[in-house]
């Protein structure tokens, strides 16, 4: 901790503290909120009353589905709104990183309603038509088909669900930063899509950079924050740690480990709902019972995101260790990390039970001091 306080601005670790503990207290609130909705639905009979209620207008199975989860994911997300305005946008504002306006923020939260509703509608008609056809099975069916989706949705992200809320322009071949990076590729013999700019600074003054997309659409994403306020051998370190993740085929390999946890997240939950259908007399099938489905699979995925986070913290970590390996520029990572914490206010130093179950990179302290003592093997 003493040599990462040479370059972690102290005071800022003050206020990343009360920001990172004020940003955990709206998850517990969010997770409240959500808990309470779904429970009322369940145990106050309404999940019932909303489906009996739309049965008076149509009969037909597939649109009473898409009815029902249209009308309760509404009326969440109405529920939830004025919570989800205050802390991604007047909280933001309030530590100067939102960069948007309140019409701004409007149109990316219908933009983001739009889209879930456009995909939950479908998907969950898919699962209730496997739980029809399949009672017994159906959790097998379901995962096959999620490989299929998660597969699809990695190939899209980059051309189809980023450039809804963000523009994408891949940075020319002739740009310094960029001749630096293909001479990195070349010396591991890999190759990129390409390495693209996002306009962060549209929505924040936050800065990142990410491996996005699968195949021919896997691209290297940096955002224009960083590119502004990162030196370029800065940009170099940051860009190599994502060269480690396309290296090690991290996103092949948390595709397939997150399929797996969903495969074991759909059979529990299969269990809870023959539990929880036969306790509320309903059919298994019944649309009725989502709220049970809802939360069983919050819950359980949320119990599987610690093992996952902490295989996705080792995969952080390998990926620090080809930066530092193939740069071999330790000071331009760390002040890289410094940067991230000092202007992002990232808790540098959380508290060890917070970073077991929520973080999904080592705390930048530790990356640090990773560093450091690599700089010192190396003379």
């Amino acid at each position: 901790m003493e040599e990462c306080s040479q370059v972690i601005n102290q005071e800022k670790q003050k206020q990343a503290k009360e920001y990172q503990n004020k940003k955990i207290l709206f998850k517990i609130v969010g997770a409240a909120l959500f808990l309470s909705y779904f429970l009322i639905l369940i145990f106050c009979n309404f999940s019932f009353t909303i489906k009996e209620k739309i049965l008076h207008f149509i009969d037909l199975e597939w649109q009473v589905i898409a009815l029902y989860i249209f009308f309760v994911l509404t009326a969440y997300n109405l529920i939830s709104l004025p919570l989800e305005f205050y802390t991604s946008y007047t909280f933001e504002h309030k530590y100067h990183f939102s960069t948007q306006t309140v019409k701004d923020w409007f149109k990316d939260y219908l933009k983001s309603y739009l889209l879930s509703l456009s995909l939950a509608v479908p998907i969950m008609e898919g699962i209730y038509w496997a739980i029809r056809i399949f009672p017994l099975n159906w959790y097998l069916i379901v995962s096959i088909f999620t490989i299929f989706l998660t597969v699809l949705l990695s190939y899209l992200s980059p051309i189809w669900l980023t450039p809804l809320f963000f523009k994408l322009k891949k940075i020319e071949e002739d740009n310094e930063l960029v001749q630096r990076l293909i001479r990195l590729c070349n010396r591991i013999n890999t190759k990129v899509k390409g390495v693209y700019e996002i306009n962060f600074s549209s929505k924040t003054t936050k800065a990142n950079a990410y491996l996005s997309g699968l195949g021919n659409t896997r691209r290297i994403v940096i955002a224009d924050n960083l590119l502004e306020n990162f030196t370029l051998d800065e940009a170099e370190v940051v860009f190599a740690h994502e060269l480690g993740h396309q290296v090690h085929k991290d996103l092949i390999k948390g595709i397939f480990w997150i399929n797996l946890m969903y495969l074991g997240a759909f059979y529990f939950t299969s269990l809870i709902l023959k539990k929880f259908s036969f306790y509320l007399r309903y059919e298994l099938s019944d649309i009725s019972n989502f709220p049970v489905f809802a939360l069983s699979m919050v819950v359980i995925i949320f119990l599987w995101g610690i093992p996952l986070n902490f295989y996705s913290r080792k995969r952080e970590w390998n990926a620090d260790k080809f930066a530092l390996k193939i740069t071999q520029k330790v000071d331009a990572f760390i002040t890289s990390m410094a940067k991230f914490t000092n202007r992002d206010l990232a808790d540098a130093y959380p508290y060890p039970l917070i970073e077991f179950l929520f973080y999904t990179h080592p705390s930048i302290s530790r990356r640090i001091n990773y560093a450091q003592n690599f700089k010192k093997k190396i003379g």
